[in-house]
């Protein structure tokens, strides 16, 4: 016996047979799609990753077109909002704030007018203190930036809830994305803030209700002038 033709034959065989098997394995799986998890909920995402919620194109999407807007028809002079939390917290809030739940705090959109009294940058979470009753006083503190803390302009808009989202991690982006635009279209314009100590400024914008002592309203709208 050619012991070469009979090594063929048996790896011939062995290959027919492994090939035989794959079929069969094949024929009784059904083929899956392997898609990405959503980080909150643990489910597939469904779609590609570009069709998932993009935060920076929705806040610029509203951002002339609902926001602006709101802020010059709707806020509520901010010494008007002020006087009557420290009068009635309760029925102040209920009249002039907005908030998605019971467990949320108050957001209060407003407009005012003052001077610059000073600029705090000790933190990256820079504020100008503003008075705007004309006593010499500050009476809120605008947030400068870089860094905006907080989600007062997200949750003073009625028209953004968080039913509108996927999950909490898409309600979060929204916020920070409005902390980013108003950083990149407002503040950063400003240039050096320390030398806007004295000037006159113009604003429009949201706080969350925590200490009245310590407002701090993050600006939709601002304008400087000397």
């Amino acid at each position: 016996m050619n012991i070469q033709s009979g090594s063929n034959r048996f790896f011939s065989h062995c290959r027919w047979l492994l090939a035989f098997s794959l079929m069969l394995v094949v024929s009784g799986c059904t083929l899956a799609t392997i898609r990405p998890l959503d980080p909150e909920t643990g489910k597939a995402i469904i779609g590609n990753e570009d069709q998932r919620f993009n935060a920076a194109n929705y806040v610029s999407e509203i951002w002339d077109a609902q926001v602006l807007p709101y802020l010059e028809q709707n806020a509520n002079d901010v010494n008007t909002v002020l006087d009557a939390l420290r009068q009635n917290r309760d029925a102040a809030s209920e009249q002039y704030g907005e908030r998605a739940d019971a467990r949320q705090p108050y957001a209060f959109v407003v407009a005012g007018s003052g001077t610059i009294t000073s600029v705090n940058t000790e933190s990256r979470a820079g504020v100008a203190l503003v008075d705007t009753t004309g006593d010499g006083e500050a009476d809120v503190s605008l947030a400068i930036g870089p860094v905006i803390r907080g989600t007062a302009l997200r949750d003073g808009m009625p028209f953004i809830t968080f039913n509108q989202f996927t999950n909490q991690m898409e309600y979060a982006a929204v916020s920070n994305e409005f902390n980013a635009l108003v950083n990149q279209r407002i503040l950063t314009p400003l240039g050096d803030v320390q030398a806007l100590a004295g000037k006159q400024v113009t604003f429009a914008g949201a706080f969350l209700l925590a200490n009245l002592d310590e407002i701090i309203i993050t600006p939709g709208i601002l304008t400087v002038s000397e």
